[in-house]
């Protein structure tokens, strides 16, 4: 691959997705692309480039860009999120709000669904009547991770990774070789493709409502430092002011304009809006 090349697709997927990668990732991009070169019949990842770079909107441009995500992801992943939503944040609200007021939660950067499920599910444990007033929205980059997560079946190695049995047994029904998420779940969550750096996606967003909670996890690490404050502003006017965002362990929610109290939950932070 030309380095003129690389540098062209380096500044097309910051553009396009936010995710930036430097020169030594070129691996990377190499060993991801080249079912792409396969698929389309082209000479090279040269000749590839250029064909994303003549067609910026393409199928070709979002497989690309799908390609190098990293939809990797587990149930109930590092544990303390789901412990901070029991145990202090929807207390929190059914204080403020009252026991029966609706409840609405964005799983942004969703990849393949665990993350919105594991939210369903803690909520379902949490409050009798979750079902009726919890609604989750997740979000993802990744059409094909959408696609996989709005089917709601997953491998038994993919439950095992984090479900409890009385969770699976409780939450999953086995179909053939796979666990499904029960209706009565499924009914609580839908997803969508979309893309944290665009300018439309606070628009997209209202749609669903105005958040209590959103989890931004593991993503903004891909994003530069100014990517990261546009994406955190975004994420903020998406919300009730007081309410709280869930970040990767290492991620200080640091906007341009937006402000964060941090809130201690088991020696871990949380975020709330100010």
């Amino acid at each position: 691959m030309k380095e003129h090349k690389f540098t062209w697709f380096r500044e097309f997927l910051e553009r396009k997705s936010g995710i930036v990668i430097n020169q030594s990732k070129a691996y990377l991009v190499k060993s991801r692309l080249q079912k792409l070169v396969e698929k389309y019949g082209v000479v090279d990842l040269n000749a590839l480039i250029l064909k994303i770079k003549q067609q910026e909107n393409s199928v070709l441009a979002d497989e690309a860009i799908d390609l190098m995500t990293t939809n990797e992801t587990l149930f109930f992943r590092d544990g303390y999120p789901f412990v901070a939503l029991q145990e202090h944040v929807f207390p929190e609200i059914n204080q403020n709000k009252g026991t029966s007021a609706p409840i609405n939660i964005w799983s942004a950067a969703s990849s393949r669904g665990q993350e919105a499920y594991s939210i369903a599910m803690t909520a379902c444990e949490a409050m009798p009547n979750a079902r009726q007033r919890v609604k989750i929205v997740g979000t993802d980059l990744s059409a094909e991770s959408v696609a996989f997560a709005q089917k709601g079946a997953y491998s038994d190695i993919e439950v095992k990774r984090g479900v409890s049995m009385p969770r699976l047994n409780k939450f999953f029904r086995p179909v053939g070789s796979s666990w499904v998420v029960n209706d009565d779940l499924r009914a609580m969550v839908s997803f969508h493709e979309g893309n944290l750096v665009s300018d439309t996606l606070v628009t997209q967003m209202r749609r669903f409502g105005v958040f209590d909670v959103v989890f931004l996890r593991n993503v903004l690490i891909y994003f530069s430092i100014e990517e990261r404050k546009r994406v955190i502003d975004r994420i903020a006017r998406t919300m009730h002011k007081g309410g709280y965002l869930i970040t990767g362990a290492a991620d200080l929610p640091e906007g341009n304009t937006s402000k964060w109290e941090r809130v201690d939950v088991q020696r871990q932070r949380i975020w709330r809006l100010c």
